[in-house]
Protein backbone atom coordinates (compact mmCIF):
# COMPACT_ATOMS: atom_id res chain seq x y z
CA UNK A 1 0.00 0.00 0.00
CA UNK A 2 1.40 3.69 -1.06
CA UNK A 3 1.48 5.99 1.76
CA UNK A 4 2.73 8.64 0.18
CA UNK A 5 0.93 12.37 0.60
CA UNK A 6 0.32 12.32 -3.52
CA UNK A 7 -1.75 9.25 -2.81
CA UNK A 8 -3.61 10.21 -0.32
CA UNK A 9 -4.18 14.00 -1.20
CA UNK A 10 -7.22 13.55 -3.61
CA UNK A 11 -8.63 10.75 -1.67
CA UNK A 12 -11.65 12.97 -0.02
CA UNK A 13 -13.24 10.07 1.47
CA UNK A 14 -10.14 8.79 2.86
CA UNK A 15 -9.67 12.39 4.80
CA UNK A 16 -13.32 12.39 5.62
CA UNK A 17 -13.23 9.37 7.66
CA UNK A 18 -10.32 10.39 9.59
CA UNK A 19 -11.45 13.44 10.36
CA UNK A 20 -15.13 12.72 11.61
CA UNK A 21 -13.00 9.64 13.71
CA UNK A 22 -10.65 12.29 14.94
CA UNK A 23 -14.02 14.24 16.19
CA UNK A 24 -15.66 11.28 17.47
CA UNK A 25 -13.07 9.83 19.63
CA UNK A 26 -12.07 13.64 21.02
CA UNK A 27 -15.89 14.00 21.83
CA UNK A 28 -15.61 10.41 23.54
CA UNK A 29 -13.03 11.72 25.86
CA UNK A 30 -14.61 15.07 26.59
CA UNK A 31 -11.80 17.38 24.73
CA UNK A 32 -12.51 20.50 24.20
CA UNK A 33 -10.87 21.27 20.70
CA UNK A 34 -10.00 18.24 18.08
CA UNK A 35 -7.09 18.91 15.41
CA UNK A 36 -6.73 17.60 12.43
CA UNK A 37 -3.97 17.82 9.84
CA UNK A 38 -4.19 18.16 6.47
CA UNK A 39 -6.94 20.07 5.93
CA UNK A 40 -8.64 20.87 2.87
CA UNK A 41 -11.71 22.87 0.86
CA UNK A 42 -13.77 19.87 1.35
CA UNK A 43 -13.13 19.32 5.07
CA UNK A 44 -13.57 23.01 5.93
CA UNK A 45 -16.84 22.71 3.83
CA UNK A 46 -17.85 20.05 6.31
CA UNK A 47 -16.95 21.43 9.26
CA UNK A 48 -19.13 24.49 8.15
CA UNK A 49 -22.17 22.69 7.83
CA UNK A 50 -21.20 21.00 11.06
CA UNK A 51 -20.78 24.31 12.91
CA UNK A 52 -24.18 25.67 11.03
CA UNK A 53 -26.13 22.38 12.14
CA UNK A 54 -25.07 23.02 15.29
CA UNK A 55 -23.27 20.14 16.30
CA UNK A 56 -19.94 21.68 16.83
CA UNK A 57 -19.14 25.40 18.25
CA UNK A 58 -16.35 26.10 15.32
CA UNK A 59 -13.61 25.78 13.63
CA UNK A 60 -10.22 27.54 13.05
CA UNK A 61 -7.58 26.71 10.25
CA UNK A 62 -3.76 27.38 10.76
CA UNK A 63 -1.09 27.16 8.55
CA UNK A 64 1.32 24.20 9.45
CA UNK A 65 3.84 22.49 6.68
CA UNK A 66 2.70 23.58 3.75
CA UNK A 67 -0.92 22.88 4.56
CA UNK A 68 -3.22 23.80 6.93
CA UNK A 69 -4.44 22.62 10.72
CA UNK A 70 -7.90 22.75 11.51
CA UNK A 71 -9.05 23.09 14.92
CA UNK A 72 -12.46 21.91 15.91
CA UNK A 73 -13.97 23.50 18.83
CA UNK A 74 -16.73 20.73 20.48
CA UNK A 75 -19.95 21.40 22.09
CA UNK A 76 -21.76 19.28 24.80
CA UNK A 77 -24.66 19.31 26.53
CA UNK A 78 -24.54 21.92 29.53
CA UNK A 79 -26.54 19.51 31.81
CA UNK A 80 -25.24 16.25 31.55
CA UNK A 81 -21.43 17.25 29.53
CA UNK A 82 -22.55 14.53 27.10
CA UNK A 83 -21.13 15.26 23.51
CA UNK A 84 -23.47 16.68 21.17
CA UNK A 85 -23.20 14.07 18.41
CA UNK A 86 -24.50 10.81 20.02
CA UNK A 87 -24.66 8.91 16.50
CA UNK A 88 -22.47 9.23 13.40
CA UNK A 89 -22.71 6.48 10.53
CA UNK A 90 -19.90 7.21 7.79
CA UNK A 91 -21.27 5.29 4.30
CA UNK A 92 -18.65 7.07 1.69
CA UNK A 93 -15.50 5.28 2.46
CA UNK A 94 -11.79 5.54 0.97
CA UNK A 95 -13.20 2.44 -1.50
CA UNK A 96 -16.68 2.81 -2.14
CA UNK A 97 -19.10 5.62 -3.19
CA UNK A 98 -22.57 5.71 -2.14
CA UNK A 99 -24.94 8.07 -4.69
CA UNK A 100 -28.25 8.19 -4.29
CA UNK A 101 -31.17 9.90 -5.84
CA UNK A 102 -33.30 12.38 -4.81
CA UNK A 103 -36.17 9.89 -4.59
CA UNK A 104 -33.94 7.66 -2.62
CA UNK A 105 -33.20 10.33 -0.10
CA UNK A 106 -36.94 10.75 0.56
CA UNK A 107 -37.47 8.10 1.64
CA UNK A 108 -34.77 7.78 3.70
CA UNK A 109 -35.64 10.64 5.34
CA UNK A 110 -39.31 10.20 6.00
CA UNK A 111 -39.80 10.38 9.71
CA UNK A 112 -36.37 9.84 10.57
CA UNK A 113 -34.37 12.35 13.32
CA UNK A 114 -31.13 11.71 11.56
CA UNK A 115 -29.03 14.31 9.46
CA UNK A 116 -27.61 12.63 6.53
CA UNK A 117 -24.46 15.06 4.43
CA UNK A 118 -24.26 14.78 0.26
CA UNK A 119 -21.63 15.93 -1.98
CA UNK A 120 -23.54 17.37 -4.40
CA UNK A 121 -22.62 19.47 -7.68
CA UNK A 122 -23.26 22.06 -5.57
CA UNK A 123 -20.74 21.46 -3.08
CA UNK A 124 -21.28 19.49 0.29
CA UNK A 125 -24.99 20.01 1.25
CA UNK A 126 -27.26 18.52 3.92
CA UNK A 127 -30.87 16.70 3.18
CA UNK A 128 -32.42 19.47 4.04
CA UNK A 129 -31.53 21.27 1.30
CA UNK A 130 -31.14 18.18 -1.39
CA UNK A 131 -34.72 17.61 -0.33
CA UNK A 132 -36.08 21.43 -1.08
CA UNK A 133 -34.28 21.29 -4.25
CA UNK A 134 -34.76 18.09 -5.67
CA UNK A 135 -31.22 16.89 -5.86
CA UNK A 136 -29.25 13.49 -5.25
CA UNK A 137 -25.74 13.23 -4.86
CA UNK A 138 -23.25 11.42 -3.13
CA UNK A 139 -24.24 9.91 0.66
CA UNK A 140 -21.26 10.79 2.76
CA UNK A 141 -22.45 10.21 5.87
CA UNK A 142 -25.47 10.72 8.32
CA UNK A 143 -25.75 12.49 12.42
CA UNK A 144 -27.91 12.98 15.15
Amino acid sequence: MRTDKKYFSNNHNYHLANFLGAIKTAQQKKKPICTYWPCSKFLVSVAGLLRDEGFIAGFNLKPERNSYLIEVNLKYYVSTLNPLISYLTLYATPSRHYNITYRDLVSRTRGKTHLYFLSTPFGVKTSEYCLSNAIGGNLLFKIR
